[in-house]
């Protein structure tokens, strides 16, 4: 008979702790969601920092700025780069910068119509005193439906798509197809506005197309 009303007594406890538990859960308000990552459209790149964006929708404009620092003479510790992945730009991109950095385009991006990439110097005339042997600001290209606007020097890279530059479609497949990059690269030669086609390895090799 003791032991029969200890047990009683025992699963009595039991089942009151347990509806404690319970009622306290329920109580309990549920967690709130995590907020949505503020989406910046403005980003300051300084020699030899390295940025990642990834999984960003642009509703608007958003400008990259080369820090002057990263200067034409500067050493490989100076070089900057910036690499969007899975991006979404629908009002385009602006480039402001003279040397020493990689805006690279990764193959989940995409732009909206109308939506371009515009480079600009940002010393005025540096793209003038420009050559093939400067580390230019380049756009790495590795998604489809860029276009690429500029009136100074710089270079443009697929590792694949085509790409529009300055009005003038450059397929990989047609120009490069046996190396691993397409490059074209615009210079000044007096007031004129030229264009380098080349051919780049991974081995960091080049060489001139026709």
């Amino acid at each position: 008979m003791k032991k029969s009303v200890i047990w009683i007594l025992a699963m009595a406890l039991v089942l009151a702790l347990c509806g404690c538990s319970g009622n306290s859960s329920a109580a309990q308000p549920q967690e709130a969601a995590a907020p949505a990552q503020e989406v910046q459209y403005d980003y300051e790149l300084k020699a030899g920092e390295n940025i990642q964006v990834s999984g960003m929708t642009f509703d608007e404009m958003v400008t990259v700025t080369v820090d002057p620092a990263s200067t034409r003479n500067g050493g490989l510790e100076l070089r900057s780069s910036i690499n969007f992945e899975d991006c979404a730009f629908k009002g385009g991109l602006t480039v402001l910068g003279d040397y020493h950095a990689m805006i690279a385009l990764g193959a989940g991006c995409t732009f909206g119509e109308g939506a371009v990439v515009t480079c600009k110097e940002v010393t005025a005339g540096s793209s003038r005193e420009m050559t093939l042997e400067d580390n230019f600001v380049k756009i790495m290209v590795s998604c489809p439906g860029v276009t690429v606007e500029t009136e100074c020097a710089v270079g443009v890279v697929s590792d694949g798509p085509d790409v529009v530059f300055n009005g003038t479609t450059y397929s990989k497949a047609e120009l490069a197809p046996d190396t691993d990059f397409l490059g074209v690269y615009s210079t000044y030669q007096e007031d004129t506005l030229t264009y380098t086609k080349l051919a780049i390895g991974a081995d960091d090799s080049v060489a001139i197309l026709e």
